[in-house]
């Protein structure tokens, strides 16, 4: 029985919503919740409440559905803690992301997707290598063809020009694609959409590498995202009795973040509910910022929340931000809704729905008016530099004012965000800061300790490779206390370089770790002690260096760490790696080796992953850089907004945008290439015929940034600030349409703060 009283839940306090949430017994349920409305909790509950009541079956399992894997790990978690103190066993249900889903579908029936035996998992980085792979290959045949669209021998810097084209090649390339799958379209059948005689260059040029990127998976036996995706609902319709057995296991299905589901995923969740069946979708279509380079579109979710049969619900509430923000957000929505200079917009951008301030009592009451503070700036930087100096320091004295609060700059691309980086870095006295454009502190020091680890397996005769490693697993902290100082203490390289690593790692005939070293070197107690614990574990992991990659990485692993998040990240880079050795499986360690070097020092990113995939938390005292979509998720109690302007939120469809390579005036080849397969597809929310292929993508673009701005202006809770400056390269910038309309409200109610901040700030 559920234990309901006085408007809680298993001892949680629950906001009206979410109790009409909550009281879902069937059927197919839409909710649309704001910004920090408890949708991740209401979710929890909901699954715990339909476990306890016995409404899943003895072998049943309520399903919940999601597309982090951070939110897997949170909602579990949740889960388990509910159902122990009820005194329930932590069983009856299952979290995954919508990909995984996919994969067990077709581990359990591969037969009926057509696909390999022996099939294996692409991640995002090893696929992006593939198609650079695809258009090497294509170039070899039509460079002519390509290069007549670069700028002539001495017309402005051509190499730089033809660096861009072929970013942008790939771009069309990873675009057509990834539509020609959500749109299950094999190579032939989209060149057979063609019609007779039309040019489509750039659309061809894009099916072309499709082609040979497929044949590249097809050889490996490999499978990406969208394959997973689409085989899944292969095998979904070709057996009504294997679609039945999911059903009965699964009677219940709730979906978290539905707004970034795409057309495929949506129709995986669709088949296993079936047309009578129990599915509950959350998702908030007001931060879907990923429709424009992935194949989500808030329009499916909103599509679904009008459909008949589906009951809706909205949790407005939200304990995050203080009223003066909420009001902010809320403005921004409706400003949009009625007024946006471009009529199509109205219809596009945002779901009509405000953020409510929560009731006294809440356990999460929003931060007073008095806490919180808003502002424009009013004399804007010269160029991004300057602007990245000024939030620099302003972010600065943020945090030695507010040390108990934490902070962060939110940029609209990394290029801004490495201006701010170095900003941070210049600054006297320091401010610690906390780069996460690509992958956060915890993801780079553990990638640098194995990528140590895997360069001395790769040659482990050569005595500074294992003074580097000796070195890296001292100065993190995995030899002992005063293992770092050991290790740089006058002779200890030069004992190092004499060892004979047979004698030290497989001593047979040694009693002591004394024997393994040479007579003539000296050595002290503490550098004897340090190297017998080098010898113990390296010989381990030597005797593993025979083992697959992810065994291998997962095996050090085990060695090193005991922190979940640390471990959890060796894990995500040991899958990532594996992916990798399935499709070059001529890499050897001195290989990944250096894959993982260049995640550690910031060349790269493992794909797809969020920063609360990667073991992310916040640190007070602490100013943290990133971008703007990579902050979904999070939150901070103030955040600076870099680059509000108008190239990076255009407003009209004559204003300047980055949908093309700056020497193709009015062209856009990945834009022109995705739409017009849309077109020939008959794809739904398609641009018609007849109409301006580039212009109805830029109104896609327009809708998505300003859903971006308002997910950037909803990750504060009491501080915020707009920036923006009057140049981005040669390129001059406003400030953009909307924040004009954000500033007069900002000035309509005035920031309770003394005026030497307001200074700082204008």
């Amino acid at each position: 029985m559920s234990q309901t009283q006085g408007g809680t839940l298993y001892g949680y306090r629950l906001r009206r919503e979410q109790r009409e949430a909550l009281a879902y017994r069937g059927g197919r349920l839409a909710v649309s919740a704001v910004p920090g409305s408890g949708k991740t909790l209401t979710l929890s509950l909901l699954a715990a409440r339909l476990i306890l009541e016995g409404r899943i079956g003895p072998r049943g399992e309520v399903l919940l559905v999601t597309v982090q894997n951070s939110a897997v790990v949170n909602i579990s978690q949740r889960i388990r803690q509910i159902l122990a103190a009820e005194r329930a066993p932590a069983v009856g249900f299952r979290v995954c992301t919508l990909h995984k889903l996919a994969a067990d579908i077709l581990r359990r029936r591969q037969d009926l997707a057509g696909v390999d035996a022996e099939w294996t998992i692409v991640d995002e980085a090893e696929s992006s290598r593939l198609v650079g792979r695809a258009v090497n290959t294509w170039l070899a045949g039509n460079r002519l063809w390509w290069e007549s669209f670069l700028p002539e021998p001495g017309q402005g810097n051509r190499a730089y020009a033809e660096k861009h084209w072929r970013s942008e090649t790939e771009r069309v390339g990873r675009e057509v694609t990834k539509l020609c799958k959500h749109l299950r379209l094999t190579p032939a059948a989209a060149r057979d959409l063609l019609p007779a005689g039309e040019d489509a260059g750039f659309l061809r040029m894009g099916l072309d590498i499709y082609d040979l990127y497929a044949g590249y998976l097809q050889v490996r036996g490999g499978l990406d995202f969208d394959d997973l995706i689409w085989r899944a609902i292969s095998a979904l319709e070709e057996d009504e009795t294997f679609r039945s057995g999911l059903r009965s296991r699964w009677p219940y299905l709730l979906e978290d973040e539905a707004q970034d589901s795409s057309p495929l995923q949506e129709r995986i969740l669709d088949a296993l509910a079936g047309r009578e069946g129990n599915w509950v979708r959350v998702g908030d279509p007001n931060q879907s910022i990923n429709s424009t380079f992935t194949a989500a579109d808030p329009r499916f979710f909103r599509r679904f929340l009008e459909q008949p049969g589906v009951a809706r619900l909205t949790l407005p509430q939200s304990g995050r931000c203080g009223r003066k923000i909420m009001r902010l957000a809320n403005r921004l929505v409706r400003w949009t809704l009625t007024t946006h200079p471009e009529p199509a917009i109205r219809e596009m951008a945002f779901q009509d729905q405000a953020m409510v301030a929560t009731e006294p009592g809440d356990p999460q009451e929003n931060p007073t008016d008095a806490e919180c503070w808003v502002g424009v700036v009013s004399k804007p930087a010269a160029d991004e530099q300057a602007e990245a100096r000024d939030l620099a320091g302003l972010a600065a004295r943020c945090v030695a004012k507010f040390p108990d609060r934490t902070c962060a700059i939110l940029c609209a691309t990394r290029w801004m965000g490495a201006h701010v980086v170095e900003a941070l870095g210049a600054l006297d006295p320091p401010v610690p800061y906390d780069d996460l454009l690509r992958s956060t502190p915890q993801t780079r020091s553990v990638a640098g300790l194995l990528a140590a680890v895997l360069g001395y397996l790769a040659r482990p005769t050569q005595g500074t490779a294992l003074r580097n490693l000796v070195k890296a697993l001292a100065a993190a902290g995995h030899l002992g206390q005063g293992a770092g100082e050991t290790a740089a203490q006058p002779g200890f390289d030069a004992l190092v370089a004499s060892l004979r690593p047979e004698r030290l790692f497989f001593p047979d005939d040694v009693l002591d770790i004394r024997d393994a070293m040479p007579p003539n070197v000296p050595a002290g107690g503490g550098q004897v002690a340090l190297l017998a614990l080098v010898s113990e574990r390296v010989s381990r992991w030597l005797r593993a260096a025979s083992l697959p990659i992810d065994q291998l990485l997962l095996t050090v692993a085990q060695d090193l760490y005991e922190d979940e998040t640390l471990l959890a990240i060796c894990h995500m880079l040991a899958s990532s790696l594996r992916s990798t050795a399935d499709l070059h499986p001529e890499w050897r360690l001195r290989d990944y080796a250096e894959e993982l070097d260049a995640v550690a020092h910031n060349r790269r990113t493992i794909g797809g992953l969020s920063l609360t995939d990667t073991g992310y938390v916040d640190q007070p005292g602490t100013v943290v850089v990133t971008t703007w979509h990579k902050a979904k998720g999070l939150e901070w109690d103030a955040v600076f907004l870099m680059g509000v302007d108008s190239l990076e939120f255009p407003s009209a469809c004559g204003d300047t945008f980055r949908d093309g390579p700056y020497f193709m005036a009015g062209r856009a080849p990945a834009v022109e290439a995705r739409k017009r397969l849309e077109q020939l597809a008959g794809a739904e929310f398609c641009c018609p015929e007849g109409d301006s292929l580039v212009e109805a993508a830029r109104l896609e673009c327009i809708a998505e940034r300003l859903r971006l701005l308002y997910v950037g202006i909803t990750r504060a809770r009491r501080y915020l600030v707009f920036s923006y400056c009057k140049a981005r390269g040669s390129r001059s910038v406003q400030p953009a349409t909307p924040l004009a309309v954000l500033r007069q409200e900002v000035a309509r109610r005035p920031a309770d703060v003394p005026r030497e901040e307001v200074e700082r700030v204008r």
